[in-house]
């Protein structure tokens, strides 16, 4: 991973960093903002505290919007969920958020996910399925897992259950390499399989809040989830970083 330190200062309008301000923004759900969300999958009904959301709006203006159809199996907007802050909480027993036709990821030579969560129980926080079978974060027994195509990935030692933090991985297919961040601390890792130059492609499904299919649920807050097609320098993390610490009181 490109090493540079320097934090990211506003821009010379003096606008505030966002995940925007950074190049190469895929995927970007936010459950700080209620203009992002929906009770319903069609993106109708207005949400406040205590209410099921069905539709989760991309922010990184790709239209990558992820719902819910059932209403039995949404995520509930919850107060105080992420030290003092709202934030969609998930059941670890059937909520989940999904869209279809998910290729923004396909067939990079870099790829970077953060997200602000925890779980309680073994689970899986985002997964997008075919052309590589790509997972971000999946507690397996004692491990946690990110891999990036075809079951190949990195894993670091996990207890079943994830406290709430700031979780990074990234991949960089020119060397290849990936790394998976706690807190803006790498972490020693283990290689899974081979490390792949790209991501892979096909027609895959995002899904957020669990595994492909009624397994694998995260139980627990999932505050908020970015993702860029490229891998960020330990600059740009550390400004994400910043930006996600101050945002979520950590």
């Amino acid at each position: 991973m490109p090493m540079n330190n320097r934090l990211l200062r506003p821009t010379a309008s003096g606008a505030a960093f966002t995940p925007a301000t950074l190049s190469g923004l895929i995927g970007w759900y936010d459950s700080l903002d209620l203009t992002a969300m929906a009770q319903n999958s069609d993106g109708t009904g207005a949400v406040a505290v205590g209410d099921p959301v069905g539709y989760w709006a991309d922010k990184s203006g790709g239209g990558n919007h992820v719902t819910q159809a059932t209403a039995a199996n949404r995520p509930t907007l919850t107060a105080a969920a992420v030290n003092g802050r709202a934030a969609l909480v998930f059941d670890g027993s059937n909520d989940n958020l999904s869209r279809a036709s998910y290729t923004a990821q396909n067939s990079l030579s870099g790829l970077t996910r953060i997200a602000v969560y925890s779980t309680g129980q073994a689970s899986m926080m985002g997964r997008v399925f075919s052309g590589g079978g790509d997972v971000p974060f999946q507690t397996v027994s004692s491990t946690l897992r990110s891999t990036v195509t075809d079951g190949n990935g990195v894993s670091v030692p996990a207890v079943g259950s994830l406290p709430l933090r700031i979780y990074a991985s990234v991949f960089d297919g020119s060397l290849p390499q990936m790394n998976i961040l706690f807190d803006n601390v790498a972490q020693a890792a283990t290689t899974i399989g081979t490390l792949p130059a790209t991501t892979g492609a096909g027609n895959p499904t995002l899904h957020i809040g669990s595994n492909v299919g009624a397994n694998n649920f995260n139980d627990g807050p999932i505050a908020e989830y970015i993702i860029y097609s490229r891998a960020l320098s330990s600059g740009e993390l550390t400004a994400v970083y910043q930006h996600l610490r101050k945002k979520w009181a950590f």
